[in-house]
């Protein structure tokens, strides 16, 4: 049988064929050229991105009798008998990883080549050695012979001994860019006469994963079913989703379309979508979602923030995908929480987006055009507010706080950009009347306070608590906490300020003791 899948076939010969690592590429020319080959060298990255190719084309360029550039001259005698050159030794470390068959290789080492300058041994996998092993090989790589050069290639380099790698030259392959994948795609297409429809080699370069052999592979796959590519054969036959599936998705979650998000999900589960790449194709979406609404470009419903934390929240689930829940409940849990329904007296209402921009109007504020925003002065409640906390705050009140709050961001009744807010901030102490918050800096807390009145009405409709907040910057907090503390060392107590512009607030004219505030 005569024909070779296409990995195989079109394996780079040549430095110039290895696509995506120039700088490692320049690197190894420049030592052959300046006589400077190393006698241990490790090449580790993901799979498919050129290491065990570089490593034989190395081979063959430092042995080559006519390496005036730096890469093999591919007619001379040497570079015409590589494949059966005895001096090239390749050992597959996932198979032979036992201590005996690295003495094996030590004790051929000593033979002189018996055609070019150096005897090369590559060991491929090289992780996958036993402790023994490793350790018979660092006594080798320690003092080698001068005619031998040992290529390390691994796709777990931190499971290779530090011993080891110490002792060699290190060069870590990048996973290969889309569109270097899709130019070598499509000058492979166009060779072995390939057809396909627009969109087809992006989509596979993005499922290889930046590795060129896994790109080949489903390419070859791919093409033995049609004469002609099409992303719909893509789509079925990999199980993936397309980028107008995933632009249709977020704009039934803007238009709060909670029917057609869940039965585009229910899609997604019986159709055995790949949900990793789902995933993964979500957030890129989002990324660019994300720049535009940080330009203005475009603004809707869903903030930068909001974005921001679906793929936070997305990116997490990456990990937990063989917990024993379904992966796609947890998608639907989390995009449904983007969408703006809330519940009061036992109905639901959905609020649309001219609702929502009537909301933000009345607080003064529109966190998705920062430029337009009309920020309110918080300094003087910031400091009102803190004082009075410091009143009677207990550790008793800011545990229970937190728990509260815990509740409150898992629920369905939280505004989108309260939740951003709050998963930003972080509570720092309470009393039973007030929470104090930390934020970033002084901007951060500006936004935060002006939704200030949302929040604790959101809070009270949840939790039936009557608690008011305050968000403060890191700076003003680390401030106030220090006079906390000099405060306390001289016995000054702390009494209830009234809240200026506030009528409808009691004034409580008890002393409290300053020894019972917890912070943190």
């Amino acid at each position: 049988m005569n024909y070779k899948v296409l990995y195989r076939k079109y394996r780079p010969n040549t430095f110039e064929n290895i696509i995506g690592q120039d700088y490692i590429i320049t690197t190894l020319k420049n030592s052959i050229i300046n006589q400077s080959i190393a006698h241990a060298y490790i090449f580790s990255g993901p799979r498919g991105t050129g290491k065990t190719s570089t490593a034989k084309v190395f081979a063959k360029a430092i042995n080559c009798l006519n390496n005036d550039t730096g890469s093999p001259c591919g007619n001379c005698e040497f570079c015409k008998n590589f494949s059966e050159n005895p001096d090239i030794i390749e050992i597959d470390a996932a198979s032979n990883n036992g201590v005996d068959e690295i003495r094996n290789l030590i004790d051929n080492i000593k033979l002189t080549p018996s055609n070019g300058k150096f005897k090369v041994y590559i060991i491929d996998e090289v992780h996958m050695l036993t402790t023994s092993a490793f350790n018979a090989l660092l006594l080798t790589l320690e003092e080698p012979p001068k005619h031998v050069v040992f290529i390390l290639a691994t796709t777990n380099i931190e499971s290779v001994p530090i011993t080891i790698l110490s002792r060699c030259q290190r060069f870590d392959f990048q996973k290969i860019k889309i569109k270097d994948i899709v130019n070598c795609l499509e000058k492979i297409c166009k060779e072995e006469n390939i057809h396909y429809e627009d969109g087809v080699l992006e989509e596979i370069a993005y499922l290889s994963e930046g590795g060129m052999r896994d790109a080949l592979s489903l390419l070859d796959q791919l093409s033995k079913n049609t004469d002609n590519i099409s992303l719909e054969l893509v789509e079925n036959q990999i199980k993936i989703v397309s980028q107008s599936t995933i632009e249709e998705l977020f704009q039934n979650i803007e238009s709060n379309d909670i029917d057609n998000v869940i039965k585009e999900i229910d899609n997604f589960r019986n159709n055995a979508i790949n949900y990793k790449y789902l995933v993964k194709k979500i957030i890129e979406y989002l990324s660019k979602k994300i720049i535009y609404v940080k330009k203005n470009i475009e603004v809707k419903r869903l903030s930068y923030l909001d974005y921001k934390n679906i793929i936070i929240e997305l990116a997490d689930t990456l990990n937990k995908i063989n917990i024993n829940v379904d992966a796609y409940t947890i998608l639907e849990i989390i995009l449904l929480n983007y969408i703006d329904v809330k519940r009061s007296d036992n109905k639901k209402t959905i609020t649309t987006p001219a609702k929502l921009q009537e909301k933000e109007e009345k607080n003064n504020i529109n966190i998705d055009n920062p430029k337009e925003m009309e920020l309110k002065d918080y300094n003087n409640l910031i400091d009102i507010r803190i004082n009075n906390c410091f009143v009677n705050a207990t550790k008793n009140d800011l545990e229970n706080l937190k728990s509260l709050i815990t509740n409150f961001l898992s629920s369905s009744y939280i505004d989108g950009k309260i939740k951003s807010i709050l998963l930003d901030a972080t509570l720092v102490t309470a009393s039973p009347f007030i929470g104090v918050f930390c934020v970033e800096d002084n901007y951060a807390s500006k936004i935060a306070n002006n939704l200030v009145d949302l929040l604790e009405n959101e809070f009270k409709n949840f939790n039936k608590n009557d608690i008011k907040f305050i968000f403060a910057s890191k700076d003003k907090w680390e401030v106030e906490k220090q006079k906390y503390i000099e405060n306390l060392k001289n016995n000054v107590k702390y009494t209830y300020i009234k809240e200026e512009f506030n009528n409808s607030d009691e004034i409580l004219n008890d002393v409290f003791d300053i020894t019972k505030v917890e912070i943190i």
